[in-house]
Parts: C-alpha cells; structure tokens; sequence
C-alpha cells in the first residue's frame, strides 16, 4: 500500500478555479468521513456532471484521489490530507 507522503503534494496555486472548487468539495464532504459521489461533489462544487467527470478522472490518474467502487457507483476521496477540512483523518 502507498503511503500519504508518497502520494503528489496538491499545490492550490496549478489548479484553474473550477479544479480548486472540486477539490475543495471533496475535502469538505470527507468530513463527514466517508468517500463521496461524482454527483455530491458536483453539487457542492456547482459544476456541471460532465466537467466533473472529467476532473476526478485527471485527478484520479495523476494521484490525487482514490476511487473505489460504493453501492451506487465509484466514490472518491482525497490521497493525502494536508489540504482537508479533516486533516487529521487517517488516510486509507
């Protein structure tokens, strides 16, 4: 298994403003401390299903998240979490 600090350190200041509002979504549903779906981070994010597919796609093949398979489909959750809104939750 790969450890958080293997994992790409997220630089809030390469991502473009729609980029930095999904993944600010996602840290901030994690908090209720479990993964998420495509459509509560498009909710939350208020971006389009399509532009949000397409994000968690990139930021699953670069690292920044992990997506696994929920009951209703893939959910994600962020890769490290030193940019949460529960920082100190233990990583996966």
């Amino acid at each position: 298994m790969t450890s958080e600090s293997d994992r790409p350190f997220v630089d809030a200041q390469t991502l473009t403003n729609t980029e930095a509002h999904v993944y600010e979504a996602i840290a901030t549903l994690e908090y209720a401390n479990r993964p998420v779906t495509e459509a509560e981070i498009a909710a939350v994010a208020g971006v389009d299903h399509n532009t949000v597919r397409e994000i968690l796609q990139g930021f699953t093949e670069c690292g920044m998240l992990v997506q696994t398979e929920g009951q209703d489909g893939p959910v994600f959750e962020l890769a490290r979490r030193d940019w949460s809104a529960a920082p100190d939750t233990p990583s996966h």
